[in-house]
This record gives C-alpha cells, structure tokens and sequence, in this order.
C-alpha cells in the first residue's frame, strides 16, 4: 500500500455509554451528559425529544441522552465523541459500542485501497485454519466510493475501510480514506479501559489500536504508529472444563435420562442426582 501521505485525524468517532440507576453516581452523569448535549445543541441550533432502544430522552446532532427503568445512556458521534469519552467514561460505565478510527489523506489519488484490503484478508486466510476464516466484503459505487467490510457487521467487532470524500462529498476529505474498527459490549468495554490507562492521548491509542488490529487480519495500512504495541481487547472463553462437563451432559446423561423417562421414573432420576427438592 502507497504511504505516502500524512493522518489527519484519529480516535474514538462513536461511544454509547449507560449507567445502572441504582448506582450512586448516574445523577451526576446524567447531568453530564446532558450538559454536553446542550453544548451541542447550542451550536447547531437543534434540540429534539426522541426515543431510541427503548429509553426517552433528548437528541441533538447524532447524538443522544435518554433514561429507562433500568438504566441511563449517552450516545456520541463523529467529532464529539471524542470529548465525551474525556467527559463521560468512567469504570462503572458499560460501553455498548465504540469506534475508532484513523483517517488517512494520500499524496495522490488513490482508488483501489478497500479492494487491496479485501485481497489481503483473503491472502491471509491462505494461511490459517478454516475455523478461524475472515469474511471480507467489498462495496463500490458508480461515484467512486469504495468499502472493504472485514468482518461482520452483526459480530461484536467489525472494521470497514472506506473512501471519505466519495462518503461524505466533502472537499475537506479529497484524497482520504477512513480505517474505522467498531467494538461492542465486553470488547468496547476493555478497550474504554485501556484507553484510559494510557499516558499517551486516545488519538495516539487509535493509531496503535486500528493497526494492530488490521494488521492482526493481514490488511497493512499506511501510518507509522510511534507508541509501543498493546494487546488487542478479547473476551475470555468459557472454562474448557467447563465445555466437556456439558458435552458429557448432552451426548451421554440425556440419552439415559430419557429412556428413564419413559418408563415414568421421573421422582427415581430426581432423588437419584439429589435434586428432588426442584420437584414441581
């Protein structure tokens, strides 16, 4: 990939953040929250009742400051995310989604970067099992704009690569591409927490982040990132023990329980694993 350019943005470009009520300090953060939103409002000059994923509240420019029985949330995007993530994230927060993202301008135009990111995907899957396959899926248009999806966007992280001038019909982006990773729940949540254990700026992090992660799935991109290299945000899997213990229940205690069944040996089977107090 041609590195010939400069960065002209990064960091986090969309957070949705929520606070249990019965914690101590969702008023506090409510009112954050809001008060930022009014910010926003003050300089578009919009300020709208709405209701989104089930809680009320008020929205302005994108984003977003609501309340259900349960819980509060706060949602930020584009630009302002970024300032609401300094404002708002806090340990006792679950992030439900955060993207980041790295915007590129090259020296010249180029065409092809979403196309020779999918090709990269499939290079490297030449060199994996088929268990850990990536799906990589290229979107043109008859404009000029181009996107690589890599990955699915109904899993819990996604990236897409796309052109932002063809995206946004801007001036100000000719000639850049945006490399976008979004994160959900468990996922967004650590990687909140690792931004925020940092020395260095979430603008700085993205660049590491959005790298390492591409790079994780063979896509190369054409930023240096000067930091020194964190381990990518995973979700532990389930105790391996845990997994045969219940593949022993499925495949070889459910087909005797069941044979047992029939001959109507319910109350035998429920006093004979000691849980004949469940009875009824």
């Amino acid at each position: 990939m041609d590195t010939h350019g400069e960065v002209i943005d990064a960091g986090i470009d969309y957070i949705s953040l929520t606070m249990l009520n019965d914690n101590p300090n969702v008023q506090a953060w409510r009112n954050a929250a809001s008060a930022y939103l009014q910010h926003i409002s003050a300089q578009l000059g919009e300020m709208n009742y709405a209701k989104r994923l089930g809680y009320e509240g008020m929205a302005s420019g994108g984003s977003f400051v609501g309340v259900r029985e349960r819980d509060s949330i706060a949602i930020f995007s584009g630009e302002r995310a970024k300032a609401a993530y300094e404002r708002l994230y806090r340990r006792d927060t679950h992030v439900s989604r955060l993207d980041v993202q790295v915007s590129f301008r090259f020296n010249v135009t180029t065409n092809n970067v979403a196309q020779v990111a999918r090709n990269s995907v499939s290079r490297a899957n030449a060199k994996i099992s088929g268990a850990r396959q990536r799906n990589a899926t290229l979107m043109e248009d008859l404009r000029g704009g181009a996107t690589c999806y890599v990955g699915t966007r109904t899993s819990e992280q996604f990236a897409r690569i796309y052109n932002k001038e063809a995206e946004s019909g801007k001036a100000e982006y000719e000639r850049v591409w945006r490399f976008e990773v979004q994160l959900k729940n468990k996922l967004a949540s650590k990687l909140a927490e690792q931004i925020a254990g940092q020395t260095y700026t979430s603008s700085n992090h993205a660049l590491v982040f959005v790298k390492q992660w591409l790079s994780h799935r063979g896509v190369s991109t054409p930023w240096k990132a000067d930091a020194e290299l964190l381990p990518l945000p995973k979700v532990e899997k389930p105790n391996s023990q845990n997994d045969e213990k219940l593949l022993w229940l499925r495949t070889q205690v459910r087909p005797a329980l069941r044979t047992l069944l029939k001959y109507g040996l319910r109350d035998a089977i429920l006093d004979a694993l000691g849980l004949s107090d469940l009875d009824g």
